[in-house]
């Protein structure tokens, strides 16, 4: 019998079976079955918590994007300059990506879905949106302060955001990062783009 826990963490443990499932298996061949093996759970247990493999899977994909955009948001209320800003959120994501594997390799596992599946290329491209939003306004306020050159916050954010998108691709696929030079040299060439 399994023991009673509260109901987000039996939600959070359910979607950590699921990520690694996906990741292992891939999306289509994972079974419900395999949700609840791993989660140590009955698959009706699994069904208490998500109506079908999809919402599980939307759930993941949306967890990511709420938590990466909180931090963004905490970041940029922190009182700190832009240097020590966009380094503190380098730094966070190259550590996050290196200590946590699973991550990155699911944001592979999300792209494969999104190859195949319009609905969830209509979901990624909005919460992406959602998030280089956020990135767009930390830079539009470092603008308006007078830190920051007058660029174009959008594209700004949207290529920043492929750094971040491309750093973790490095990290889904086992490429060897040495996180003090890409931070050395990455913020080099980021902030004399950006900082007056």
């Amino acid at each position: 019998m399994t023991k009673h826990l509260p109901e987000e963490v039996r939600r959070v443990q359910i979607l950590d079976a699921a990520r690694k499932c996906f990741i292992e298996k891939g999306y289509f061949p994972t079974r419900m079955d395999d949700v609840a093996r791993t989660a140590g759970l009955s698959k009706g247990g699994i069904y208490f918590h998500f109506e079908s493999k999809r919402q599980i899977f939307e759930a993941l994909v949306r967890q990511e994007y709420v938590e990466s955009a909180k931090f963004l948001r905490e970041m940029s209320v922190e009182p700190q300059s832009y240097r020590e800003m966009f380094a503190n959120l380098a730094r966070h994501y190259l550590e996050f990506f290196s200590i946590r594997p699973d991550y990155p390799r699911f944001f592979m596992v999300m792209g494969e879905m999104a190859g195949r599946d319009e609905s969830v290329r209509e979901m990624l491209a909005l919460l992406q949106k959602e998030y280089t939003d956020v990135i767009a306004r930390i830079i539009q306020q470092g603008i308006d302060a007078g830190a920051l050159k007058p660029v174009d916050p959008e594209v700004t954010a949207t290529l920043l955001k492929g750094i971040i998108d491309a750093i973790e691709g490095y990290f889904a696929i086992g490429v060897d990062i040495n996180v003090e030079r890409i931070m050395s040299t990455g913020m080099e060439i980021i902030m004399s783009g950006l900082l007056r």
